[in-house]
């Protein structure tokens, strides 16, 4: 597994993490290993998200939506992305989360409608909306009027129009708080085919001004045909159009955005990629965390893998906590390598304030109990020292040691 270094606007507000992940592919009916890795980011962010914005916010409310939310339960019995969000807001304890699931298909929100009743009868805040998320946003985020707002989007096949949710996040959740974040499922599949369309000159073809609907534009086509290259390289246009599709969408909203391809295997085409945006360093830093533990689950999911390319995550006779061991020591080395050179240049660093930096080559597999251990070894060793301590590791004020400043 490769991670490339973080993408950033010249001189702007957001930066861009692309990171491979290999995931396998399946059916809504089963929690495949590509939902284990999704709803493992979903079920720790939204816990870590609600905890961090609901103790200040206005009567401690924080508003959670899933836009498609699908039956909410799969069914064997596990929970989907919608109870995933439910769970959470029934374990909150330091916010009151008001959950929000819309579901198109009538079929699928009667049994949605059901999983909400048992949490509404447990005391849960929560609701359950049948239609198009789009025909429901702006209720939605009159709603949550003061108080912060967590988006996730998980279509299947095309996702909401650009302009919708551009106008949402740049207009009625301007910049400052309450906080506004989105997660989303930006659709590789859907790419590939709307590309292949274009590449064939089959412009009558529905893909093609739904996918302008969701790029806000028909930019994104003559950026698919460069990417496609002679060599009609599919991967290659996927990844060139998420990542200027979350460049547009994070400029337009003041917004910082992160990229994640999910793969079925690391050699393999993305299936999709997850679009994180937030304006809160924080947010950055706590999605890191969720990221790297998510992926770890992930790899347990999976198995060992064979593989001979170049990007295999396996060799012959590894075992899942081999590679979990060998890259978080990987990662640690590389974190104290970041917290050094931090210091150097600024000298007093409030970690979450240098978060790109801190986690620079490592984000997505380094977590906090990563930087915590390099931390204390870059102390141990004289580079750094702990100025401040803080609840939470990115809180942590550190400066120069006396190795440094000899």
């Amino acid at each position: 597994m490769t991670i490339s270094s973080i993408y950033r606007q010249p001189g702007g507000s957001w930066g861009e993490n692309i990171m491979a992940v290999g995931t396998t592919s399946g059916l809504l009916d089963h929690n495949h290993s590509q939902s284990v890795f999704k709803h493992a980011i979903l079920q720790r962010y939204i816990g870590a998200y609600t905890a961090m914005v609901g103790s200040t916010s206005t009567g401690n409310r924080v508003a959670v939506v899933d836009g498609f939310a699908g039956r909410g339960r799969y069914p064997d019995g596990k929970p989907a992305s919608g109870e995933l969000i439910l769970q959470a807001a029934a374990r909150a304890s330091r916010a009151i989360v008001e959950a929000t699931l819309v579901e198109k298909n009538r079929a699928d929100y009667a049994k949605l409608k059901h999983v909400v009743d048992e949490y509404v009868a447990k005391g849960v805040h929560a609701v359950a909306h049948h239609g198009p998320v789009h025909t429901h946003l702006s209720n939605i985020v009159t709603a949550a009027h003061g108080i912060p707002l967590f988006l996730f989007l998980d279509p299947c096949g095309a996702g909401l129009p650009f302009d919708d949710l551009s106008r949402v996040l740049a207009g009625e959740r301007r910049p400052g708080r309450p906080s506004t974040e989105v997660l989303l499922n930006f659709n590789a599949d859907f790419t590939r085919r709307a590309t292949g369309a274009l590449a064939a000159s089959r412009h009558e073809h529905d893909s093609l001004p739904a996918l302008d609907r969701v790029c806000g534009g028909t930019w994104w086509r003559d950026e698919a045909l460069k990417a496609l290259g002679p060599d009609r390289n599919f991967e290659r246009v996927a990844e060139t159009i998420a990542r200027a599709y979350t460049k547009r969408l994070a400029n337009s909203t003041g917004m910082q955005g992160i990229t994640v391809p999910v793969k079925r295997r690391v050699s393999h085409q993305p299936v999709y990629h997850l679009v994180f945006l937030t304006r809160s360093p924080f947010g950055i830093w706590v999605f890191a965390d969720a990221l790297a533990r998510a992926r770890q689950e992930w790899l347990k999911a999976l198995g060992p893998q064979e593989g001979d390319d170049e990007n295999a995550l396996f060799t012959f006779g590894d075992s899942v906590k081999d590679v979990i061991k060998q890259e978080q020591a990987k990662a640690r080395a590389r974190i104290g390598e970041n917290l050094r050179s931090a210091v150097a240049r600024r000298g007093r660093v409030k970690l979450v304030d240098e978060v790109w930096s801190i986690f620079d080559g490592v984000y997505g597999i380094a977590n906090d109990t990563t930087v915590s251990m390099a931390l204390r070894l870059t102390v141990e060793e004289g580079a750094v020292r702990v100025i401040e301590e803080a609840r939470n590791i990115r809180g942590y004020v550190i400066g120069p040691g006396p190795q440094a400043i000899r």
